[in-house]
């Protein structure tokens, strides 16, 4: 069976009164996990946890092989977070690219011109004079600049529009359809989530409710929204 690039075990991690606790998942070459629930359920804990950015209070976290936190620099050369909250020094977008990909042995020129042409990004613009959702764009530009083996996005859709939505869901199918990378998405936009997913991870509470395939989970004819209000999770 192929390594897994994901593989946590009794993962606990308390803060304040909350306490997510994952026994066990796994995630594997070539699959998009859908990470869903309601808000406060743990999913951006869970992320930053898998991003080497927050510690798991006990269990093992193993990313790409190795704790993302005590190897974190080389966990994160091969494995991108997205979150629609990450600051972006200001300066022109080329001058930032040329800045971060000195960070990145595996950074991909001729990939980010498509993906600046794809997102409809002006190089020479300053990242101040940004919209929300052209910030948006070029943090995901920036995640999947370098070709990551495991491309974690948290909420990467909240300031898109549809177009630019639709061109966020063709870039994750294309991520995870050389079969040896995977995605990890959380986002509130079901829809999208149904489309392009193969696996779902359901929180609530900071609780595992649902782990399995979107088929396994998703009755014939019931959508995943119908799905997790039927599970109380919505």
């Amino acid at each position: 069976m192929t390594d897994a690039l994901v593989q946590l075990n009794d993962v606990r991690c308390t803060r304040g009164s909350f306490e997510l606790h994952i026994p066990e998942w796994t995630v594997r070459p070539g699959e998009v996990v859908g990470l869903v629930g309601p808000n406060g359920v743990g999913k951006t804990t869970l992320l930053r946890i898998l991003a080497g950015i927050d510690p798991a209070d006990s269990g093992q976290v193993s990313v790409l092989g190795m704790n993302p936190v005590l190897h974190f620099i080389d966990v994160r050369s091969r494995c991108a977070f997205m979150s629609d909250e990450q600051p972006v020094f200001t300066m022109r977008i080329a001058k930032l690219l040329r800045l971060v990909s000195g960070y990145y042995p595996t950074w991909d020129a001729a990939h980010v011109e498509a993906l600046l042409a794809r997102f409809e990004l002006d190089p020479m613009a300053n990242t101040a004079t940004l919209s929300r959702g052209q910030g948006t764009r070029l943090r995901l530009l920036m995640a999947m600049a370098f070709r990551p083996e495991l491309l974690i996005l948290d909420e990467p859709g909240t300031g898109l529009d549809l177009a630019g939505r639709r061109e966020l869901l063709k870039s994750v199918i294309e991520v995870a359809g050389t079969g040896d990378r995977s995605v990890i998405i959380s986002s509130h936009q079901l829809g999208d989530i149904e489309r392009i997913c193969d696996r779902l991870l359901v929180l609530n509470d900071g609780q595992v409710l649902r782990d399995g395939t979107a088929e396994e989970l998703i009755a014939d004819g019931q959508s995943l929204e119908d799905a997790m209000f039927g599970w109380g999770a919505a």
